[in-house]
């Protein structure tokens, strides 16, 4: 190795390792919080508070730099894919962070494999008795299935594996939150040969903190987006933006887009997936639930959060209908040039498209920020990648760490 070389080497290792050693060290932080599935996670003692709360942000400022030095060139592609691999599977040593929405994914998986009941009829409350009820968030607790039957077939397997144990449920769901997540990062790593667009994704202590820490289950619709963007002409990819959707509805608002940049001349085998696969979704959904699916795949769930754009709307006076409104408005008018654009250029620009999503609507949690993080880097837009850690910073320091 050349003089000249070596001080960049120790750089790009300092950071890569750094990286590491923080969030390794926010792990341990949390593990002396308690509660630690609530946001802030405060652990009550030093050195444990600032263990987390300075490897939080440390491991942030970390990230960004090891994604711009990976874009000039300072780390290999497989180098790029180790660390990310690492960063992603350390926050399982972590207790459940930031959220309960794995009991949520576990009652309503016992709703149907135990109590051979309806998720989308019956709710957690209805079985005061079951091991999940007491475990699941009170708003949660009187509300049918918010999600598409997608997941609530996949969801099944870890409440089947973890039986009436809390401990095992939340381990299982967060194992495979973390197989989604690393299913995401092989279709980026495969797609774009690009270590940039690996350490965008895989180096976030977001993504790590929210899906081997939180579970969530945004990692498996992400990560069938994500092959079906891969694949656009082929059978597979048509097929994948179907089951994708039955996930979480936000598929279906990038499809058009997608359609726009090849100005809806996808091949005929690409067609025959698409609908094929909705059809097979459609007709198996309501064989097993009725046709108490729909509204859940088409709508989503319905809750706002303190760090959407509509919440600041009405921090600045507006009521709460207006202020959905205008932000379902602003959202349309990117939406109308982003497929403006997509048409003209060939490129969909999906993660600008979710970006503006996750802002300008009424419901923003943290976990979202993956869905342009992901996206950007598959497409490897850098302006898109720029909006998406932006997003990730907004989105991380106001909810995570107790400032």
């Amino acid at each position: 190795m050349s003089a000249a070389a070596r001080p960049s080497f120790v750089r790009s290792t300092v950071v890569a390792g750094g990286l590491v050693v923080a969030l390794a060290a926010a792990v341990l932080g949390a593990r002396h919080a308690s509660p630690s599935e609530v946001s802030p996670v405060s652990p009550a003692h030093e050195p444990w508070h600032a263990m987390w709360t300075w490897g939080v942000v440390a491991a942030f400022v970390l990230y960004v730099a090891g994604t711009w030095l990976a874009r000039g060139g300072a780390y290999s592609l497989r180098t790029a894919i180790v660390v990310a691999v690492v960063v992603q599977v350390i926050a399982l040593a972590a207790p459940l962070l930031l959220s309960k929405d794995v009991y949520l994914y576990w009652a309503e998986a016992r709703i149907a494999t135990v109590h051979h009941a309806n998720p989308y009829r019956a709710t957690p409350s209805d079985y005061p008795k079951d091991p999940a009820h007491a475990y699941v968030s009170e708003i949660w607790l009187t509300e049918t299935a918010a999600y598409g039957p997608a997941w609530e077939a996949l969801g099944t397997l870890p409440a089947l594996a973890a039986g009436s144990s809390a401990r095992r449920a939340e381990l299982a769901y967060r194992a495979l939150a973390v197989l989604g997540i690393l299913a995401a990062l092989l279709v980026v790593a495969r797609r774009t040969r690009n270590p940039a667009a690996v350490a965008l994704l895989g180096w976030s202590p977001l993504v790590a903190l929210h899906f081997a820490g939180g579970g969530h289950n945004d990692a498996w619709m992400t990560a069938l987006l994500l092959f079906a963007v891969a694949a656009p002409a082929a059978a597979a990819g048509g097929a994948a933006w179907s089951v994708a959707a039955a996930v979480k509805p936000v598929p279906g608002v990038l499809l058009p887009l997608h359609l726009a940049a090849r100005r809806f001349r996808a091949p005929r085998g690409w067609w025959i997936g698409l609908v094929t696969a909705a059809l097979v979704v459609a007709v198996a959904s309501t064989a097993a639930f009725g046709t108490h699916w729909v509204v859940a795949a088409a709508a989503g769930a319905h809750q706002t959060s303190p760090l959407g754009g509509v919440h600041w709307l009405t921090q600045l006076g507006l009521r709460h209908r207006y202020a959905v409104v205008l932000g379902g408005l602003v959202f349309l008018a990117v939406y109308v040039v982003l497929f403006r654009s997509a048409w003209r250029t060939g490129r969909a620009r999906l993660s600008l498209a979710a970006t503006a999503l996750c802002l300008t609507s009424s419901l923003l949690r943290p976990w979202y920020a993956l869905w342009p993080v992901a996206l950007a880097a598959v497409e490897v837009d850098e302006l898109a990648a720029v909006a998406a850690i932006g997003l990730s910073a907004y989105v991380l320091f106001a909810d995570a760490v107790p400032f």
